[in-house]
């Protein structure tokens, strides 16, 4: 790897890392702080309410029993849409930097002078990415246990459960992000490439929510990136989604490697 390069990509990538990071923190902190009172207080009347409980089988991608039980509690901050479009905003951020974004600033004819080829350039920003991406999350998962620790020790989650979650929502976030970026090696510009990329995520999360409201939607499940992520199945089942997992990281790992073979052969330029 290059360090120069590493260099510029942490400059680049820390102020959406930090903010990202810390608002999901400070998100998953207060949601898990306040959830089982909200929990011991509505549940039972709110799950009475059959348009209020589709909604919550729709955030939460699975149906639920007459009750909020603990695993369910659990999981909602982890499948709530804030803490998902900090966490997939944070993947649109780095992965339309490069070569859209720097095709956009006009620098990327500068960048490719660089004594470097394409696909040191590719690695290593990918790397960089990754981190950065493990930074956001562990820095979720640390809100989490402090938020539910001051509840009680007992509503912390146990590394096996903890481990779980991360894995899938790293396996979404990096199937997100490697999706961007391979739009990002088609595109020119970064704006209309970030808003291709939300218009799929958009997409992505209204399959997953019809999924639960109308049958045909049901057809459509293998499109939605969030259709393998479960977190009230993985936390309830205790058992490692494994089906999951290959599927989201394999489908990372082939979007990945065609926005790289899209980046080193295509022709980049300013004008």
């Amino acid at each position: 790897m290059n360090h120069g390069l590493v260099g510029k990509s942490i400059r680049e990538l820390w102020p959406a890392t930090v903010m990202c990071g810390l608002l999901a923190a400070v998100f998953e902190g207060l949601v898990a702080f306040i959830l089982p009172r909200f929990q011991a207080q509505m549940g039972a009347q709110i799950l009475e309410m059959e348009f209020v409980r589709r909604v919550i089988e729709g955030m939460l991608g699975t149906r639920i029993a007459d009750q909020l039980g603990p695993e369910i509690i659990r999981s909602i901050p982890w499948a709530h849409p804030i803490m998902l479009a900090l966490v997939l905003a944070h993947a649109v951020i780095c992965c339309t930097r490069m070569p859209a974004g720097e095709v956009d600033r006009g620098t990327i004819d500068i960048a490719l002078g660089l004594p470097i080829s394409r696909w040191q350039w590719m690695w290593t920003d990918t790397v960089v990415w990754i981190g950065s991406a493990l930074i956001v999350i562990v820095m979720a998962v640390i809100g989490n246990a402090v938020g539910s620790s001051i509840v009680s020790k007992d509503r912390v989650m146990g590394l096996h459960q903890a481990g779980m979650i991360f894995a899938n929502l790293l396996g979404l976030y990096l199937a997100v992000g490697a999706g961007a970026w391979l739009i990002s090696s088609l595109g020119n510009r970064r704006g209309k490439v970030i808003t291709t990329v939300f218009v799929l995520i958009v997409a992505s999360f209204l399959v997953s929510y019809l999924e639960q409201f109308w049958e045909p939607a049901r057809y459509a499940g293998w499109f939605s990136a969030l259709s393998y992520y479960r977190p009230a199945e993985v936390l309830r089942s205790g058992q490692w989604p494994v089906r999951d997992l290959c599927v989201l990281y394999g489908a990372s790992t082939v979007l990945w490697g065609c926005a790289a073979a899209v980046f080193i052969r295509r022709d980049l330029c300013t004008t």
